[in-house]
Order: structure tokens, then sequence, then C-alpha cells
């Protein structure tokens, strides 16, 4: 459920164009919430760079660097996933920056 939770959290509400040839466009930085704070990446590895794990997947997790092109969640990942848990208060607080990063 953690895996599932954490997901959610780090590709909610970001989409790929779709080209008029019906391709999605390439994963890129803007594609997934970095969770840079440090807590986050103390008890994860560093995962919550998730933006540069798509970049490059065989990068090693410890290896991950953070990526100033993409989304940054306000808070760590464990805190957000707890926020996920109750539907009216993680839209309250996520959907204005969804909006934000969509329209940009």
């Amino acid at each position: 459920m953690q895996l599932l939770l954490s997901d959610y959290v780090q590709h909610y509400g970001l989409m790929r164009k779709t080209s008029p040839d019906g391709k999605l466009e390439p994963v890129g930085a803007r594609h997934s919430w970095n969770a840079p704070h440090w807590f986050s990446a103390a008890l994860m590895l560093n995962a919550p760079r998730h933006a540069d794990h798509h970049a490059h997947p065989a990068r090693p997790f410890p290896a991950l660097n953070i990526d100033t092109a993409s989304p940054t969640l306000p808070r760590s990942l464990p805190a957000m996933a707890s926020l996920a848990l109750v539907p009216p208060l993680w839209r309250r607080v996520m959907d204005r920056r969804v909006r934000r990063w969509t329209q940009a």
C-alpha cells in the first residue's frame, strides 16, 4: 500500500501531452513531483527525487539529483502520503499546485 500511495502522490495530476499522431510525449521533469526534503531523502534513499529517476532510470537512488524544472511537493513525501489519505485536505493543498504546473 505504501508503494501505491507514494506513486499516487508523486504523479498526482501531472499528465503527458498527446501528439496529433496519438503518441504521448516522453516522460520529463514536469511529469512527477519531487520531495527534496531531507526527511524524505533519508527515509527513502533519495527516491523522492523522482524526476531524475525518470530521466535517468539506471542511476542508483543515492546518486539521484534534484531537478529544478520539476514540481516540488510542499512537505516531505511521508507527510504528503499521510495527507493523501484525507482526500478533501489533499485536494485543497494539491489542486492549485497542479493547475499552476499544467498551465505553465
